[in-house]
């Protein structure tokens, strides 16, 4: 019952054994110091020259009644007009942004709820070959299972879609152009997002919208793309818009609106009951917050500091070990293969 004498079975196989040496040790921290450092450095100043400004919480400055988080009879202004000041110019491209705090997008059923074959334009799905969309797949939870009872889009993700609009002016009243094209991903527009013959049946947020395919609205429009594109984090942004002007320092307004302007009325209105709307899109029942962000980016992405002084850091300590390492060699050395130091050979020593 002897293994085979190979190397393989007798694990004899050629194999590299790094002795660490202090000279290998000192050598390896010290070139980590001495690229990191540098490389955390050029992180950092490129972080640190994008420009990033962020709106005060909205969700509280455009509250005008029953602010509760509870209080289903909160009112809103909409339009609600926001002061954001940049400190200095910015460089084109600059991203619009908004930022949702405290929403949960990452939660299991939500992040399952939704049909992605329906969303590529597929048709003749009844609300029984929904199951992910559950309970977003009735528009009558007792009605029969057929396609005039069915929501499409379904499920939590497409109901909750964020539909606050922005539009930026500078404090004189002209207005800043925002580009809309090209927010989404290319493969999420070209190959997963298409409106079928069935887009917009018992989906409020579509009412009033040309949802035929190739329309360029409602499923395939691209502010409802990007939010189908669920974030990881309770705390997240998506991009609104582009701009591709320059922006120089001083106030800017921000104008939030909620609904559908029509002529000869005073406020917005919401399109699927024609009444006028009261509240911009909720996060005051989960105590969430919304902003709105203005952002240049740099060659690494945007501002994040994180990574300049995470290399920073490493290359530091890696110094620091270093020069530890070669205190402790050069004032205390230890031969190599000294087998005084072994347990055993001290032992073996005390016994006779």
């Amino acid at each position: 019952r002897r293994p085979p004498d190979t190397p393989f079975r007798q694990q004899k196989l050629k194999a590299w054994r790094p002795i660490l040496t202090p000279a290998w040790v000192i050598g390896t921290f010290t070139a980590v110091g001495i690229v990191f450092l540098p490389i955390g450095a050029v992180c950092l100043l490129a972080s640190q020259s994008v420009v990033e400004v962020i709106s005060q919480p909205y969700d509280e400055a455009c509250c005008v009644k029953n602010c509760g988080s509870d209080d289903p009879d909160r009112v809103d202004l909409n339009p609600c007009n926001l002061k954001i000041t940049v400190p200095e110019t910015m460089q084109p491209p600059i991203h619009m942004y908004y930022m949702l705090q405290g929403f949960y997008q990452n939660h299991r059923r939500y992040v399952k709820s939704r049909s992605d074959r329906q969303l590529r334009g597929e048709t003749g799905l009844t609300p029984s070959q929904l199951t992910d969309c559950v309970p977003r797949a009735y528009a009558d939870a007792d009605g029969p299972d057929s396609l005039s009872n069915v929501i499409n889009p379904c499920g939590l993700i497409a109901a909750s879609v964020f539909n606050d609009t922005f539009k930026l002016r500078t404090t004189d009243g002209e207005p800043v152009s925002l580009t809309k094209a090209g927010i989404a991903w290319r493969s999420d527009v070209e190959d997963k997002f298409a409106n079928s013959k069935e887009t917009g049946t018992n989906f409020a947020p579509f009412a009033g919208q040309d949802c035929s395919p190739g329309s360029g609205y409602c499923v395939e429009d691209e502010d409802f793309i990007v939010w189908m594109r669920t974030a990881g984090l309770p705390t997240f942004r998506k991009l609104y818009r582009t701009i591709h002007t320059e922006l120089p320092a001083g106030d800017y307004v921000i104008s939030v609106t909620n609904g559908v302007s029509e002529p000869g009325k005073d406020a917005p209105v919401n399109p699927s009951t024609g009444r006028a709307q009261r509240t911009l899109y909720p996060v005051h029942p989960f105590g969430g917050h919304k902003f709105v962000i203005l952002t240049t980016t740099s060659w690494i992405g945007g501002k994040n500091d994180f990574l300049g002084y995470a290399y920073i850091i490493v290359g530091a300590v890696s110094l620091v070990l270093a020069v530890g390492f070669f205190a402790k060699h050069k004032l205390s050395p230890r031969k190599l293969g000294d087998t005084s130091y072994l347990m055993w050979s001290k032992e073996s020593t005390n016994a006779h």
